[in-house]
């Protein structure tokens, strides 16, 4: 590990950007608003809010996103291309990222040159208001997040997290996109799915390992601890592959009061 978090050091979870994602953005995704026992099923992680709000415009929420709802085969998508599609049409989606998605469409994928572009732009907003550059982290696999920020005064805080969100939030669709990509070729919508299938494809688990010994695993960290558990999750939860796995479904987990952390801090593992 040797990368965790020390006493007045805050690692920055992903669950900031999907809390307020849900918050400022995302108020139609009524599923994530709701607090979670800590597991997570294939109704939630596949973005199964509800049918009676599924498809509908609700004036006090606003539209619903359906961007994390499954197909009939359990899947985001038919294929990457229709993804973007889906993507480009999601009422939530920032002027400022919209230009970066629709070349996305063009040229078929994200490329590294637009993901670089936001999370260089991000650093540079963060700067603009008023707060050093951020340290971001790039993994194997190409993501990239934030790795820390040296804890303030709660006023202090509120002004980080107000500016995380500008800054953020802007282009939070074309990181859930790269993020697919990179990290989700088969386009699961069921986040757990989608994590152990990017971990045996990145050689860090067996061909044998499941979704079920991935939640035996998170359940194991939960009711033992992280010193008495480590060992027994059949792989290295601070391995930078690992990470980057998690990393890439950050911005889907079922519900923002699960914890996050690529860095390994946290115990839930996306």
């Amino acid at each position: 590990m040797g990368r965790q978090s020390s006493q007045g050091i805050a690692r920055i979870p992903r669950l900031l950007a999907a809390t307020l994602a849900a918050a400022a953005l995302l108020a139609g995704l009524a599923g994530c608003a709701g607090p979670t026992n800590g597991t997570q099923t294939a109704s939630s992680a596949s973005g199964d809010h509800g049918s009676s709000a599924q498809g509908q415009d609700s004036p006090q929420q606003g539209p619903v996103s359906t961007l994390r709802d499954a197909d009939g085969n359990g899947r985001l998508a038919s294929s990457l291309s229709a993804y973007i599609d889906e993507v480009l049409a999601d009422p939530y989606v920032s002027d400022y990222e919209r230009p970066f998605l629709e070349q996305a469409k063009k040229e078929g994928w994200v490329s590294t040159t637009i993901y670089e572009k936001v999370w260089s732009d991000y650093k540079t907003c963060m700067v603009d208001h008023g707060f050093p550059e951020p340290k971001i982290e790039r993994f194997p696999n190409g993501m990239m997040d934030i790795m820390q920020h040296a804890v303030g005064t709660d006023e202090q805080e509120e002004r980080w997290r107000d500016a995380y969100a500008d800054c953020y939030l802007r282009f939070s669709h074309v990181q859930g996109l790269y993020g697919q990509q990179q990290g989700n070729p088969n386009l699961y919508a069921n986040v757990d799915e989608a994590v152990v299938d990017c971990m045996r494809r990145e050689g860090v688990v067996p061909p044998s390992y499941t979704v079920k010994d991935f939640n035996d695993g998170q359940t194991l960290l939960q009711t033992e601890g992280w010193t008495d558990a480590k060992d027994k999750l059949g792989y290295d939860f601070g391995d930078a592959r690992v990470r980057g796995c998690k990393a890439a479904q950050a911005g889907r987990q079922a519900a923002p009061t699960t914890p996050w952390s690529t860095s390994g801090r946290s115990w839930r593992g996306y």
